[in-house]
């Protein structure tokens, strides 16, 4: 039998699950959009995104998942390029229980062009 090292043994405090790539909306903690962006590997505890190259994002978001109609508030834990690991601060709820107009406009087919 095989030892694990620690490079290799999965840390997670959650175990993840791989999910089909699904669409997803950032929104920084005011609630203005940021980028679209693609949601992988969910868990209880966060998420694996891929957003576009070059977007500067904060340490705190607002994560849409537009398959779930949910909203998250999530910290960025790392990054590299292209590729964003995020932790819930608060767990995913739907998005009826928000009544933010900000907010809710995440939902909406033309999210980005709302005031």
């Amino acid at each position: 039998m095989r030892s694990v090292s620690a490079a290799t043994k999965d840390l997670r405090r959650h175990p993840r699950q791989r999910t089909r790539l699904r669409a997803g909306r950032l929104a920084d903690a005011d609630n203005r959009f940021l980028c679209d962006c693609g949601i992988y590997d969910v868990s209880a505890g966060g998420a694996r995104l891929s957003i576009p190259e070059g977007i500067t994002l904060p340490e705190e978001l607002v994560l849409y998942d537009e398959l779930d109609n949910t909203v998250a508030l999530a910290t960025i834990r790392w990054r590299a390029g292209a590729r964003v690991g995020i932790a819930y601060d608060v767990a995913p709820a739907k998005m009826k229980y928000f009544s933010s107009p900000k907010l809710r406009a995440l939902s909406q087919r033309y999210y980005a062009l709302v005031d």
